[in-house]
């Protein structure tokens, strides 16, 4: 269903309001693996799209021995930093030779540590930037999901994942939001309005969750689009049957509609500083299979 704004009132733009949101610098967060390179590439596109400056952070893990607090654990860790520093070293002069052929302003952090220490760069490097990318496989593969929990719930950072199959890099014509009454949802939403401004098409979809009425979610999401129409957004509404896995079914809308980018709210919750994903959340992130911007 397409939406337009029919208020019945008018509205102009006055002195001092705010200039249409953009992205003024993004993070690329590397491990300096042939991997990164669908992070690097999109990341590029949207830098030269934006006009942005693009911080690429790579992140040398340094592991710690087993048997930390054993006799002669000093001397091992010691010698685990040095090899670890002396591999970084060649790994950050393969990611500069490649980061020169970009044709948008960048610079190279590095960042050395535990995963607790890297938790931390993250953590600080993602408040400073307008959204954090990052490929999908680096988050799926991964030991554990820390360093991305660190981007979306230490920081409140966005972050944009790329699948290895995204193909060519381009500015999302085709948005679909996975729309949810929540703050998590909105959030998510405002950091993607760069995106949605200049999409061709910008579908909310809700999913009706087994059980529930159909009507279920209609008016919020009636707001949510009125509110995006003032932006200049063009938006449609759909409503979905009800899928046993919600996730499922948002991806195969987001493929039926030729979608070029989801957003979607990320939902979890602490437990002794151990942050746990959402099903939806974590199974959105394991089966997308195109670029996806999550926010918390």
């Amino acid at each position: 269903m397409a939406f337009e704004d029919r208020s019945d009132h008018s509205e102009s733009q006055m002195p001092g309001t705010p200039a249409a949101p953009f992205v003024a610098d993004l993070a690329v967060m590397l491990a300096g693996a042939a991997s990164d390179e669908p992070a690097i590439a999109y990341a590029e596109t949207l830098a030269a799209s934006f006009g942005a400056h693009l911080d690429c952070h790579y992140l040398n893990h340094v592991p710690i021995p087993i048997l930390a607090t054993a006799p002669g654990s000093a001397v091992l860790s010691a010698e685990y930093a040095r090899q670890a520093e002396a591999a970084g070293d060649k790994v950050a002069a393969g990611l500069r030779q490649r980061l020169e052929r970009l044709g948008v302003p960048w610079e190279l952090r590095r960042s050395d540590g535990t995963l607790g220490e890297l938790r931390t760069a993250v953590m600080r490097q993602s408040g400073l930037v307008d959204l954090v990318v990052q490929t999908q496989r680096s988050v799926t593969e991964a030991t554990d999901m820390s360093l991305f929990e660190a981007v979306l719930f230490d920081a409140r950072a966005p972050i944009l994942l790329v699948p290895d199959d995204a193909g060519d890099a381009k500015v999302p014509a085709t948005v679909l939001v996975a729309f949810r009454d929540t703050p998590e949802c909105a959030r998510a939403i405002a950091a993607g309005l760069p995106f949605l401004k200049r999409a061709d098409l910008a579908i909310l979809a809700s999913v009706a969750e087994e059980g529930s009425a159909a009507e279920r979610g209609i008016e919020p999401m009636n707001d949510m689009a009125r509110h995006l129409a003032r932006h200049g957004v063009t938006v449609e509404i759909r409503e979905l049957p009800g899928w046993t896995d919600p996730a499922e079914g948002l991806l195969a809308e987001a493929k039926a509609v030729g979608a070029d980018l989801v957003v979607a709210g990320a939902y979890g919750h602490s437990r002794l500083r151990e942050y746990l994903l959402g099903g939806v959340t974590r199974n959105l992130v394991r089966g997308a299979g195109l670029p996806m911007l999550m926010a918390h």
